[in-house]
């Protein structure tokens, strides 16, 4: 009989124990996800205000800044706000976009003429391309690949399409029309982060290729302008706040931003923080 009142205690225990564990892991799964969920706290320190009216911002992974101003003039400053050069030869037309993932080749892009300029870490003229000589009737988007080639968005054949700097046609997307079931695609902003294409169309989301240019499924993101893309998490600004969307765990959390007032535009690097106002653009360093 002693035998068997041990016996029971221990099973009691046992079940006991695992009652407590299984409220244990509740418990740590709800605070996960709360944390990963709600607003991500951070300290930032004004290091330098650029008076300059900015139309875009860009950012690169040496941490310097590219301004667009609204007279279509570019700027690119150091990231303590210094000024690193300026455009030097005549382009006329207004600059769509500029792709500075490769900082000492800069692609300006003017979707209105239909045309791409290459620019060095100086911003000085190393070159352009006409889009229309080699096939492609109007581009709304373009972008450097991962080997220096030009990824753009043929809105006449709706496809997306990689060329060479001679021109030639490398790669070419199926007809996107096919992946999304939408009657009208205008993306507006592709990003190449070395293993795969973003493709983002404001109305439908940002759309995912490799690098050979097969579509792969779209995250479902909208509304967004522009988008920078820093190891597995994905950067936007939306309605004057600053989102940070983990493409790997799919998890999305705001980031408190120093200053929320004016802001027109934003883009973000390891340790610094660019935003852009009416009049001026601020940099941040992020603690």
């Amino acid at each position: 009989m002693r035998v068997i009142e041990i016996s029971e205690c221990a099973l009691l225990l046992i079940k006991t124990f695992r009652k407590f564990r299984l409220v244990f892991f509740f418990i740590f799964l709800i605070l996960s996800i709360t944390n990963n969920t709600k607003g991500q706290t951070n300290t930032f320190n004004l290091i330098a205000t650029i008076s300059v009216e900015p139309k875009e911002i860009q950012s690169d992974r040496m941490g310097n800044v590219y301004v667009i101003s609204k007279t279509n003039q570019l700027y690119k400053y150091s990231s303590t706000g210094k000024l690193l050069g300026t455009l030097n030869y005549n382009y006329s037309g207004n600059i769509t976009s500029l792709d500075v993932s490769n900082p000492l080749e800069i692609y300006v892009f003017y979707r209105e003429l239909n045309s791409i300029v290459f620019l060095d870490n100086n911003l000085a003229f190393r070159g352009d391309i006409q889009l229309s000589n080699y096939g492609i009737g109007q581009s709304s988007s373009i972008a450097r690949s991962f080997d220096n080639g030009i990824w753009v968005f043929d809105v006449v054949d709706l496809q997306v399409k990689k060329l060479s700097k001679d021109g030639s046609t490398t790669l070419q997307s199926a007809n996107v029309r096919q992946f999304t079931q939408a009657n009208s695609i205008m993306p507006t902003y592709m990003y190449d982060n070395n293993d795969r294409l973003y493709v983002n169309d404001s109305a439908l989301g940002i759309l995912v290729f490799d690098v050979f240019a097969n579509y792969i499924k779209t995250i479902p993101l909208k509304g967004i302008v522009d988008f920078k893309i820093l190891g597995d998490d994905l950067y936007f600004c939306k309605n004057k706040v600053l989102y940070d969307y983990n493409l790997k765990g799919l998890l999305q959390k705001s980031i408190q931003l120093p200053d929320s007032i004016s802001i027109s535009d934003c883009s973000i690097e390891k340790d610094r923080l660019y935003l852009s106002k009416d009049n001026f653009v601020e940099i941040f360093e992020i603690r």
